[in-house]
């Protein structure tokens, strides 16, 4: 009896078995990275301090709060609230630099 040589085009690469231990780190990992994230309730209450750390004391707020960035940059109505408060203050400092000088 002859066997043929099947060409190596057709085999299929052998998947590694994926076991309890690596489904079960992978949960831990999915519930870790929720424990990080904030809510928007989270976001409202440290927003002022956020923006203040940005605009008043020159600091990169990005490098402070990455939670609150991330966050940001995926929830719209937050994004909303924080250029609003971001206006109001930039207005505000404006608006008292101008008083100053006259």
């Amino acid at each position: 009896m002859t066997h043929k040589k099947t060409p190596a085009s057709n085999v299929q690469p052998v998947q590694p078995e994926i076991t309890d231990a690596v489904i079960l780190r992978f949960l831990q990992i999915l519930e870790d990275v929720r424990k990080e994230d904030l809510s928007c309730g989270d976001m409202y209450e440290r927003l002022d301090e956020f923006v203040e750390a940005e605009i008043k004391e020159g600091k990169d707020a990005k490098v402070l709060t990455p939670l609150i960035r991330e966050h940001l940059n995926m929830c719209s109505d937050c994004c909303d609230e924080y250029e609003a408060l971001l206006d109001v203050i930039e207005h505000a400092d404006d608006e008292a630099d101008s008083k100053g000088t006259n």
